[in-house]
C-alpha cells in the first residue's frame, strides 16, 4: 500500500484549483493525504476600470469556505491581481511552501494559458517545483485555455465519488458565480462529464504531465 502523500495545489487565484481539479484534491483528502491550496493574488478582485467586483474580506471568506468543504488548507501569498509575475520573488514563495510541508505532488496552471496571472503562475511553478517528484497541469477553462496550443489530457482521474464536492466547494466562491453566471457551474460540469466519457466513466479530471513518478 502507498504512502499517504503531500499536495500542494496552486491557483493564481481563488476559485482556480476549485474548477481545475477539486474533484481530484477531494480524492486526495478521502485517500489521507494532506493537501494544501496555495492562492497568488489576493482575494481583493477588481475590474480593469478600478470597479470593485470583490471586497478582500468576501474573497477571503469565499476561499477559506471552499477550502473546507474539500478538507484541505488554504494560503494566500497575498501578490496584487493582474500582476502576479514570474519572478524570484514568486518562486521563492512557492519553494518556501514546498519545503514547509515536504510536497511530493503539485497541481498548478497549464502553461500556455492565455491568462497571464495563470501561466505566470505555471512559470513559477515549473521552477519552484525543480525537485518534485510529481508536476501536473489542470485543464483550463474558456477563455483562458484558448491560445495557439492545445491543451493534451494525458493522465485522468475519475472524480465521480468526488464531484459533488468540487461543485459544492466552487459555489463557495458566490462572487464568481454571480459575475459569471449559471452557465459558468454548467460549463464545469460539462466538461467533467465529458472527460469522464473519455474513460467510461461519470466524472473526470484530465492534466498534462510535467513529471510524474509510476507507483507500480
Amino acid at each position: 500500500m502507498s504512502k499517504n502523500k503531500n499536495i500542494l495545489a496552486i491557483g493564481a487565484h481563488a476559485d482556480d484549483v476549485e474548477i481545475g481539479c477539486g474533484g481530484t484534491i477531494a480524492l486526495h483528502v478521502k485517500r489521507g493525504d494532506m493537501v494544501v491550496i496555495l492562492v497568488m493574488a489576493e482575494p481583493f478582485f477588481t475590474n480593469y476600470d478600478g470597479t470593485v467586483l470583490r471586497p478582500k474580506d468576501v474573497g477571503e471568506l469565499e476561499e477559506k469556505s471552499a477550502a473546507e468543504v474539500l478538507g484541505a488548507k488554504v494560503i494566500n501569498l497575498g501578490f496584487k491581481d493582474n500582476s502576479v509575475m514570474y519572478s524570484v520573488e514568486t518562486i521563492e514563495a512557492i519553494n518556501r511552501i514546498i519545503d514547509e510541508y515536504k510536497i511530493d505532488t503539485v497541481y498548478t496552471h497549464w502553461h500556455h494559458e492565455s491568462n497571464q496571472d495563470h501561466s505566470r503562475t505555471a512559470h513559477a511553478t515549473i521552477s519552484a517545483a525543480r525537485y518534485t517528484p510529481n508536476i501536473m497541469m489542470y485543464e483550463p477553462m474558456y477563455p483562458n485555455g484558448k491560445t495557439y496550443e492545445t491543451f493534451r489530457s494525458q493522465i485522468y482521474v475519475d472524480i465521480t465519488s468526488t464531484f459533488d464536492i468540487k461543485m459544492r466547494a466552487l459555489t463557495c466562491h458566490k462572487s464568481q458565480v454571480e459575475k459569471f453566471g449559471s452557465d459558468f457551474l454548467d460549463a464545469v460540469e460539462a466538461r467533467a462529464r465529458y472527460r469522464g466519457y473519455e474513460i467510461g466513466r461519470r466524472y473526470a479530471e484530465s492534466f498534462e504531465v510535467i513529471r510524474a513518478v509510476n507507483e507500480i
